[in-house]
């Protein structure tokens, strides 16, 4: 397989502004087809003979206009319906202006609706959020909660940029977010024992329970948040009255300029503020992007179905358990820049211990993947951490694999595997099909690819 570049995916959920009431003017945009017959549409940024780079945009009513930038290549491109060349810059100058003076983020938090909701038998000890893909539940700070809402909202683009949804009516998944492991025991019920992992995706109740230390944190982010509007309308009530008492002349321009200073300085401090909250909490969401991807296969994609409902043509089936676990941690590794999420690096850390594994012959054979269980990634005590750890390692890169170098996820044959190991089929022979070689062809072939394997996800040939 000749190496490629991988260009990672960028999203942002980028309008700072709510949906007018009533409804919603429709914008000109393109329109792109993909190989697997999802449709995706928004403003074609560069089309070239190798691929397009093209920013999706959605308007769901009633809440902000979602965006995102994406890579296609040219074979997973079917087809491009185009607007004019008048319509894309006037679409470009739109979208421009969602974000003009980079506070989009801060006005998209502030302008969430948040409701009051019962909390372990308390009422209205929490919030909630509804989406059309989640309702969250929270009972920590509103900062964090407004926060969670965002980066799922975020999140949840990159899902269908790669696995587009299958099913129509969709069910959302409860989303509790707790503020420390006493809720989150309280939250799992009786008969459940602690368990390592600080989240879980229940697919009966379709509920994520989520338990991280974040009642400080946001108490601190909610008092400097505070001081910063404090300091930011002192500032504004002063340049309202420099404008009152100087028309014109060089002390009002010399007074704007102090104002421009002072602005400046209270937006650079919220920025910094913003970047602390990012790292503090870049565990809690990586946990959230995990989770919410399993509920977004499980409801959206491939629900799970009997093994007759699979035999009579009524869907593929779920993933198999390592596929679901290696994509859920692809997309954990989202990372924020600035504004925007990054999908398709490899992780740097995950990198580094998969080829250690590999020096020492510890990884997982890819036979034995095939057929691992839900046991083996399940984490519920200490001495079964290593063992995980190992698989998801393996999962991980097989799925990275299968995702940006084979691009074989999402596409009718992989549709093919999944009927076959759903409706009883031996799991080997129906992966050596996905794939077109044997097992250990394959693997080979999978472990070179890690050797060549760069953070940026690149895998340059002759490495």
């Amino acid at each position: 397989m000749i190496a490629r570049t991988i260009v990672a995916l960028f999203l942002i959920a980028s309008a700072a502004f709510a949906q007018p009431v009533g409804p919603t003017v429709a914008w000109p945009l393109d329109e792109l087809t993909h190989t697997n017959g999802a449709q995706f549409r928004g403003v074609i940024l560069d089309d070239s003979p190798i691929g397009v780079r093209f920013r999706v945009v959605q308007r769901p009513v009633g809440r902000p206009t979602v965006t995102f930038t994406t890579y296609f290549a040219r074979k997973e491109v079917a087809g491009l319906k185009r607007i004019t060349d008048a319509q894309r810059t006037t679409l470009k100058e739109r979208l421009a202006e969602l974000d003009a003076n980079g506070t989009g983020e801060r006005k998209r938090l502030d302008d969430l609706t948040l409701l009051p909701a019962a909390w372990l038998g308390k009422e209205a000890a929490a919030k909630r959020y509804d989406s059309e893909r989640f309702i969250l539940i929270s009972s920590a700070p509103e900062e964090v909660t407004r926060r969670a809402v965002v980066r799922l909202e975020q999140i949840g683009t990159a899902y269908a940029r790669f696995l587009p949804p299958h099913t129509k009516a969709v069910r959302p998944t409860t989303v509790f977010l707790a503020t420390d492991r006493t809720e989150f025991q309280a939250l799992l019920g009786p008969g459940v024992g602690p368990i390592l992992n600080p989240a879980v995706f229940e697919p009966a109740t379709n509920r994520i329970i989520c338990g991280s230390d974040l009642r400080q944190l946001g108490t601190d982010m909610t008092a400097a948040r505070l001081h910063n509007v404090q300091q930011l309308a002192t500032v504004e009530k002063y340049e309202a009255e420099i404008k009152t008492l100087y028309k014109e002349g060089r002390d009002r321009d010399r007074f704007l300029m102090s104002v421009a200073d002072q602005r400046k300085k209270v937006l650079a401090t919220e920025r910094a503020n913003d970047a602390g909250f990012d790292a503090a909490t870049a565990k809690l969401f990586a946990i959230l992007y995990h989770e919410s991807f399993h509920a977004y296969a499980a409801n959206s994609v491939y629900p799970p179905l009997s093994i007759d409902d699979v035999k009579a043509g009524k869907g593929t089936g779920e993933l198999p358990r390592w596929l679901n676990e290696g994509l859920a941690q692809i997309f954990e590794t989202a990372v924020l820049d600035g504004s925007e999420l990054r999908v398709g690096h490899a992780d740097r850390d995950r990198l580094k211990q998969i080829l250690e594994r590999k020096a020492k012959g510890e990884l997982v054979p890819v036979a034995d993947l095939l057929r691992a269980g839900k046991d083996t990634f399940v984490a519920a005590h200490a001495d079964q951490k290593t063992l995980a750890d190992r698989a998801y390692l393996t999962a991980w890169g097989l799925a990275f694999y299968l995702t940006f170098e084979r691009q074989l996820i999402g596409t009718p044959a992989f549709a093919k595997y999944l009927t076959a190991i759903n409706s009883g089929g031996d799991p080997l022979a129906a992966f050596e099909t996905l794939v077109g070689q044997d097992a250990l062809t394959f693997q080979a072939e999978w472990h070179q690819y890690l050797m060549r394997l760069r953070p940026n996800g690149t895998a340059p040939a002759g490495k």
